[in-house]
This record gives C-alpha cells, structure tokens and sequence, in this order.
C-alpha cells in the first residue's frame, strides 16, 4: 500500500472530511498522487527538487513556502525526526481555526513517537494504523500554537561546526567525513569552471574555493531546496552560483573544467548506489575533454563499473578505513 492510499483511509472510513473550500496544503508531498482531492484547491508543499518537478509536471500547484492560511493540511514524514516535529509546527501554524490537520508517516519515519510526542501537548482525534505506517489527525482548537517549541528546527542556525544548517538536511549536525576528507586532495587542483554535484549546505565548496584561486566559477548543484538557502547563508564568494536542481539532469554539456562531488548514496534507509553512479554519468557529460572529476565514496560502494566506462583514466588517490578519494579524467 503506498502512502497516499494510507492517508485516504480515514476518509474512505467517512473519519474525517475535507472542508468544502479553502486550501488543502501538503507538506513534502509524494510522487503517488492525489487524485481523490480537488485539483483547483490543492497546494503542495515540496523542497526536493525531482519530486516538485515531478508535481509540477503533474499539473499540482507546488511550492516551497508553506501557505500563510489554510483550511485543512497534511503532512507526510521524512526520515528525519526535527524536521517532521518542525513540520507538524508550522502546518498549525498556518491552520485555520478549526481546521484538521492529518500526520501519515511509516514507522521507519517515527510516526509512532511522534504522535506520542504529540499528545502530550494537544488532543489528538484518531488513529488507523496500516502498511507498517500510521495516520493520525487533530483540529486547531486554540490560536496559540501548542508545538511552537518545534518550529524553529527548519530555520538556519548554526551548527556545532559554526555553519548555518537546518533539520533534515544531510550531515546538518557538522562537517560530513567524507567532504572532509576530499577536501585537502583538490586544494590547489582545480581551476577554471568548476560544478559541485549534490553541493548541500555549501562546505566543500567553500574550502575549493578558498583553496583554489585559479577558480572562476563554482556551480553548486543541490536539490534540497534547504540545504542549497543554507548554503547561501555559509558562502559569501562572487564566484560561487546556487542551483536548484537534479545534478543527474544535464543541461551544460561538455562546459566545465572540472567536477567534484559527494554524492548521496540513499533517499531513505536502504542503500542506493544507483544515485552515485547516476552522479558520475552526469559529471561525464558536464566535463570538458580535459576535464577532472574528483569524487568521495564510502569504500564498499562499487562505482569502478562506472566509472572505467565514463572515463579513460581512473585512479584512487586517497583511502581511508571509510572513504576512498577517485580522480577520473578523460571523459568518453
């Protein structure tokens, strides 16, 4: 059962029912669809940028912002715990008076402590629990919002490291090991035009930049539609442009010096190397003849494959007990 059909079972139950107008908001809304709500009315709320481009294609009006006002929200959890508090939050926040407000989360995502998080702060009308997942709902019964405690975790702050992070994005609590330990191999590497595949709150473009000063542009290429406004607040460099978008969808062929990346390697909890070979295919493509790919892997992710048949000269520089440092050159 996909998420969408989960949240539609308190509906399908005659539980619980959509006003008759006003906006319907749906925080990080899916991929499933939703079909059964009026198209006209439905608002959805995406930072991803492969699932709002998704939505858009679909004909849903998306955004980042959540709406000021509306009459009924949903939110769908994430994997991670503030964020999806942070959520709950701000949908109360924009909820009108008496509005409902439905949570659809797995298990996996923490839809169990939250709603208990949850209920000690605010009545919680009902509950169906299905497909290892459950869907819980309330009504904004008072303008005073029980959860604002919660709220602030999607507001750039900074982190342990001194960096401006938020909830939910990748590695928010500090320096990610891995960016670390790429970072001193291309200090003094790269120049010319230089693009930063899966770029997050900015760090290792930062360091390339401050340690390359033949660089005369830096592409930050981030899909987290967060991560990418934190990265604004950490970089203060003309050199340096933010991109919202799929760092696999090639738009610049053969037009950059060099590329360098620490691509993700899941979406949820499973591993997923396809998305790091996706990253390499797509620095193939962007890079000039003479252009350089310098990229971060954990050392069990097998992208050699890929790599021998995007490039003619793959070697690794660095290895770590983690991480393994590949410089790939001559683009086929």
């Amino acid at each position: 059962m996909s998420t969408v059909n989960r949240l539609m079972l308190p509906f399908n139950e005659g539980t619980i029912a959509l006003p008759d107008s006003g906006t319907i908001a749906v925080l990080r809304a899916r991929t499933e669809g939703y079909g059964d709500f009026p198209k006209d009315r439905l608002v959805c709320v995406q930072g991803f940028y492969p699932t709002f481009q998704f939505l858009q294609a679909a004909g849903y009006r998306t955004t980042t912002e959540i709406p000021d006002s509306v009459a009924f929200g949903i939110v769908h959890l994430t994997k991670a715990k503030d964020e999806n508090r942070a959520l709950l939050a701000r949908a109360y926040d924009a909820l009108e008076d008496g509005g409902t407000l439905v949570v659809d989360g797995a298990k996996t995502e923490g839809i169990e402590s939250l709603m208990k998080a949850a209920k000690k702060l605010h009545t919680v009308d009902g509950q169906l629990s299905k497909a290892h997942g459950k869907v819980f709902w309330l009504t904004k019964t008072a303008r005073a919002n029980p959860f604002s405690e919660w709220a602030s975790a999607l507001s750039p702050s900074p982190n342990m490291d001194g960096y401006m992070t938020a909830a939910g994005v990748f590695s928010a609590e500090g320096i990610d090991q891995g960016s670390a330990e790429l970072a001193p191999v291309i200090a003094g590497k790269l120049k010319g035009r230089v693009a930063d595949l899966g770029a997050g709150w900015g760090w290792l473009a930062q360091q390339a930049l401050e340690s390359n000063p033949a660089i005369e542009s830096l592409d930050l290429i981030e899909a987290e539609h967060l991560a990418l406004h934190c990265a604004e607040r950490n970089l203060n460099d003309p050199r340096a442009r933010f991109i919202w978008g799929d760092a696999r969808e090639v738009t610049a062929k053969r037009s950059y010096d060099a590329v360098i990346s620490n691509p993700p390697f899941h979406t949820g909890r499973k591993a997923e190397p396809a998305l790091g070979r996706a990253f390499i295919a797509a620095a193939r493509d962007m890079l000039k003849p003479s252009g350089h790919l310098y990229l971060v892997a954990n050392r069990q992710l097998a992208y050699e494959a890929t790599l021998n048949e995007c490039f003619a000269r793959v070697d690794v520089v660095n290895q770590s007990s983690r991480y393994k440092i590949i410089h790939a050159r001559k683009p086929k």
